[in-house]
């Protein structure tokens, strides 16, 4: 190695480290505002500057630091572009991720542990919920915070007193992201533990009396911190705040203690969830057994028994403190949690891959291999994860495209909008890995705004006939039971995107609007009862788009459909695409005498069309309504015939 790497060794370590946390993460930069971001925004929307440190009624928790980016950001931009607030969040992660690579290397001097313990926390799989959902921002900056106090804590030992200063308003700073923060007496302990044999700690002068009270406070300045922690617990219960969840005395700790175990365990979890034989209990008890093992192998070296102890020890205090105090199904459902408790284990996942190190002439080799095969499926089930909410995303790219230049008064009807997936197959035996974009205290109002920067009217509906099964479970965000009165609630009309689960993912389609247009003087044809006012049919490659604007009767016809044939040349039939207006149901849409509605559709085209024929059928016994022309002719089959109109600048 050459004297500038040795020189530079640890930036260039962290560098690394932080590159490899923003690729992991960097698709979140394109996630549309979602799930907590939109209750995030809801709340800060009453706050400013000052009242922002203040306990919140309508709030489970006092977090301040959770609302700051958020006000930062408006006051920035006016609103709450979604790329910038999980840039937030991206670089947050990246720098978690480098402070605990410098935090390994200045108390071991190792690169390897400094590097696998970066790469491992970067890369920790159950700890995505924290990253890529920006209204989770507190989890990142919270180890951000710690991490840095952890930095000055160390320094402060060494005798440089302003360093103590520094450590108090970081970790008051803590306490004010996130309750964990009272852990951080514990972590502070553990730490100091770890460096005891590189940091020389300096004494104070203290009167003998105190020096008794304190236990020697001169070399446990931690317990200032735990004492701390512990008043803040217990002013914390007197705050003016929402309930925030209910009591964990009632929730069973065994599925708590499994998910946690499989937390600390979880590269053998993964390989031993590849085995359908064996249940989660088994596999979660023996992959501890086996980590339990390896540590008494590592620690029969000295040096290796604090670092251990601090691994063990962070994930262990931070696994029970939340193992007591909330409810089994909130634990199960929020990998977030074990974003702070990560620290601790990939801590200690790098001193045990350091162990290997002892085989001297293959050790480094099978340590990279090691490293690699914990990194890979890691990084796999983070990637899996994020694009299962892309996935749920898709919804919200197709509406934003559509509307964003539509005029604010037009408004959105979302049928079946998703609010939440999970795998059929899990990637892990124990906890729900979901992926929500909407949940029950949220509104679609609130997905619409947020995301488009416009207030325009909203409407959310489930339709368990439009439903498929896709072969896994999920959930749609259905808060209204029908259309309601849509002259009332969107008297300019409204567009409608409709949501279906199927095995490829979500299929979201725009299928067009209903709006108070005039009553029509001029039309196309008649179709039974339903009069066509305006089709255009334009082809582009292998797609065919047709835009239909139709008038219809005041009380349709339940079995009512529209039938859409592409023709070729020869009469064969290259596409077809039948359904009701608006792919809704008729009943649906008994619309306000005069309004029209506009259906879009898309034809997949097996060869180049020649024409189009448009029709309308009850589709139980499959006869075609009589149809006429402009002048009431009747037209052949029933149908009218469209041009095919090529694709524009082709």
């Amino acid at each position: 190695m050459s004297r500038w790497l040795r020189q530079h060794q640890l930036a260039i370590t962290a560098v690394l480290v932080a590159c490899f946390a923003l690729w992991l993460y960097a698709p979140i930069r394109h996630y549309p505002l979602l799930y907590d971001d939109l209750l995030t925004i809801r709340l800060v929307k009453a706050l400013n500057y000052a009242t922002v440190w203040r306990p919140n009624p309508d709030f489970g928790y006092y977090r301040p630091l959770l609302f700051l980016p958020y006000l930062f950001t408006h006051s920035l931009f006016g609103y709450y572009p979604p790329s910038f607030l999980y840039a937030q969040n991206l670089g947050l992660h990246a720098l978690a991720a480098a402070l605990l690579t410098t935090l390994a290397w200045r108390l071991w001097q190792r690169w390897p542990r400094a590097l696998a313990a970066g790469l491992l926390f970067a890369s920790y799989p159950f700890a995505y919920q924290a990253v890529d959902v920006a209204g989770n921002n507190v989890y990142p900056l919270l180890v951000v915070l710690v991490l840095l106090a952890g930095h000055t804590y160390l320094q402060a030992l060494t005798g440089h007193r302003v360093w103590w200063v520094v450590t108090a308003v970081l970790f008051m700073l803590t306490l004010l992201s996130h309750e964990l923060a009272v852990l951080f007496g514990a972590f502070a302990a553990l730490m100091q533990w770890a460096a005891a044999q590189r940091v020389e700690i300096t004494q104070w002068r203290l009167k003998p009396g105190l020096h008794a009270l304190v236990f020697n406070l001169s070399r446990s300045p931690y317990l200032l911190f735990l004492a701390s922690g512990l008043l803040y617990i217990l002013l914390y219960r007197f705050l003016p705040t929402a309930e925030a969840l209910p009591s964990a005395s009632d929730s069973p700790w065994w599925p708590k203690a499994l998910y946690w175990g499989q937390a600390a365990g979880y590269p053998l979890v993964w390989v031993g969830a590849r085995w359908s034989v064996f249940t989660a209990d088994v596999i979660v008890v023996g992959s501890l057994l086996i980590m339990l093992a390896c540590t008494g192998w590592a620690a029969r070296w000295p040096r290796n028994r604090l670092a251990l102890l601090l691994g063990w020890g962070w994930w262990g205090i931070t696994a029970v403190l939340l193992t007591l105090t909330l409810p089994t199904d909130y634990v199960l459902h929020g990998p977030r949690l074990t974003y702070l408790g990560s620290v601790g284990i990939s801590l200690l996942w790098a001193v045990l891959l350091d162990a290997l190190f002892t085989w001297r002439r293959v050790g480094q080799m099978v340590w990279a291999l090691a490293l690699a095969a914990m990194l890979l499926p890691g990084s796999l089930f983070v990637r899996g994860r994020m694009a299962a909410l892309a996935d749920l995303g898709t919804v919200v790219d197709v509406m934003a495209r559509h509307m964003l230049p539509r005029p604010l008064a037009e408004g959105v009807l979302f049928v079946n909008l998703p609010a939440w997936s999970v795998p059929a197959h899990p990637t892990f035996p124990v906890g729900v890995e979901i992926a929500a974009l909407m949940g029950h205290h949220l509104f679609a109002e609130e997905l619409v705004w947020h995301n488009l920067n416009q207030v325009r009217p909203v409407r959310a509906i489930g339709m368990a006939g439009l439903q498929r099964d896709p072969g896994h479970p999920y959930g749609i965000h259905d808060q209204a039971e029908d259309m309601g009165d849509v002259a009332a609630w969107a008297p300019a009309g409204a567009h409608v995107f409709i949501s279906q689960f199927t095995t490829a993912g979500v299929e979201a389609q725009y299928t067009g609007h209903f709006w108070p247009g005039e009553a029509a003087t001029n039309h196309l044809a008649w179709m039974g009862d339903y009069r066509l006012v305006t089709a255009t049919a334009v082809a582009c490659e292998d797609t065919l788009t047709l835009t239909t604007t139709w008038q219809l009767p005041a009380a349709p016809a339940p079995t009512t459909s529209l039938f859409v044939q592409a023709l070729a040349a020869d009469g064969r039939l290259v596409g077809q695409n039948d359904g009701p207006p608006l792919n809704l149901p008729p009943e649906m849409l008994a619309l306000p005498t005069g309004w029209l509605v506009t259906d879009r559709r898309t034809v997949s085209l097996a060869d180049a069309p020649a024409a189009l024929l448009i029709g309308a059928y009850d589709y139980l016994s499959g006869d075609r309504f009589p149809a006429t022309d402009a002048g009431e002719r009747p037209l052949p089959d029933n149908a009218l015939p469209l041009p095919v109109a090529p694709c524009p600048g082709s």
